[in-house]
């Protein structure tokens, strides 16, 4: 087992996004795999300036209720990215400590990190396929008016375009609006691709603090059904086996501690971006929902299945973080039940210091307030609806 093979969703998704963050050690693809990624990048290239372009020309309130999630997406996307990017090198030590301990792990281990990660690979994977569906329909939806008439206007597209000047021609309208399709198909693709790669991280971490627990709770609980078994002259020995497994432990649990740190340098700012901007991107999905009842049934069912998946999404984001944050205050709470004061005073003084280091929660954000938990998914969409109100009552 290692960080790349441990989540095929992960890995998968990487490459076919075209964002090939590190998954490995040596962190190297191969030359096809990076004119692909190339090629996607053009492609949201062209799509980003054609919507640009498209809710500067197009009438104000089309722009701002059609074009400003996406929007606020791309800038996500593009913000999250180039944070990543830049902090190559410590993903690369993130991985390499990761697989240094993965590829040494015990049977016990290896369940830990499947049960951490299982949970979230198919609501993932329904997720990706539902908001393909939905953007790939809504962006797509305009072809259908080439069977209606012969000229068409900025208007007819339902996300905010320009490529020619109005009116223009099927001609225009049609690869025009395949191109649109592709691209943003793609930037939903990109999103989920970094969205899947930092819960990775999350719960990668997550598992190495439950391993630290689980095994804490096992050797405490086996030293004290041998001391109930066994005769005096074979408890030094045991006391010294269960010592020495025991500072193995502490050894590991200080890797994991330093693992924390790279990851609060390396995520801290994006999810205190994501707290920011999921404000703003509810509050104009909500604005969006309101415009369902003049919408085709098509286009309807297609902007509900979007919602409900970015929905879906940042609360198994902020489900994953807050998964995080118990388990690094978790450590010694089991096998604090174990009758540890009946140890040795050295493996005593081991066993308090494990409990002084259950203090330091790994909480990753830049702000304080601004951080991914299940408490602020109910604080973001409350501050949403909140901000939607108000605009729809001044507009």
């Amino acid at each position: 087992m290692d960080f790349k093979n441990a989540n095929f969703l992960n890995s998968q998704v990487n490459v076919l996004s075209g964002n090939l963050l590190p998954i490995t050690d040596n962190s190297r693809f191969s030359v096809i795999n990076r004119v692909y990624s190339i090629t996607t990048w053009l492609i949201e290239l062209t799509y980003t300036i054609a919507l640009i372009f498209g809710i500067i020309l197009s009438p104000l309130e089309k722009g701002l209720k059609d074009g400003l999630v996406s929007v606020v997406v791309i800038v996500e996307m593009f913000f999250m990215l180039m944070r990543l990017y830049s902090r190559k090198m410590l993903m690369v030590e993130m991985i390499q400590k990761m697989n240094v301990i993965l590829r040494s792990a015990d049977e016990i281990m290896k369940d830990i990190v499947k049960s951490a990660i299982k949970p979230i690979i198919l609501p993932f994977v329904i997720y990706g396929i539902t908001n393909v569906i939905s953007v790939a329909i809504w962006h797509m939806q305009p072809i259908m008016l080439v069977f209606e008439r012969s000229t068409f206007f900025y208007v007819d597209y339902n996300m905010p375009a320009a490529f020619s000047t109005e009116p223009f021609s099927s001609r225009v309208l049609i690869p025009s609006t395949i191109i649109m399709s592709i691209g943003g198909v793609y930037l939903f693709i990109k999103k989920f691709g970094v969205d899947v790669y930092m819960m990775h991280l999350v719960l990668m971490l997550t598992a190495q603090y439950r391993y630290t627990a689980a095994k804490l709770t096992m050797l405490f609980r086996n030293l004290q059904n041998s001391h109930d078994e066994s005769q005096k002259r074979h408890r030094s020995m045991i006391n010294r086996w269960t010592e020495k497994e025991l500072r193995k432990l502490c050894h590991h649990q200080n890797t994991v501690l330093i693992m924390s740190c790279i990851l609060k340098k390396l995520l801290s700012v994006n999810f205190s971006v994501l707290y920011v901007n999921n404000v703003l991107r509810f509050c104009f999905l909500g604005i969006f929902l309101t415009t369902v009842p003049s919408m085709s049934f098509a286009e309807g069912i297609s902007v509900i299945l979007f919602a409900v998946g970015s929905l879906t999404q940042f609360f198994l984001l902020c489900s994953s973080v807050q998964t995080l944050l118990d388990a690094s205050t978790e450590i010694t709470d089991k096998a604090f039940d174990e009758g540890w004061y009946q140890l040795e005073p050295s493996m005593k003084r081991i066993f308090i210091l494990l409990i002084m280091a259950n203090n330091l929660e790994c909480r990753i954000a830049a702000i304080g307030k601004f951080n991914l938990s299940l408490p602020s998914f109910m604080t973001i969409i409350n501050q949403s609806y909140s901000i939607a109100l108000l605009f729809l009552r001044a507009t």
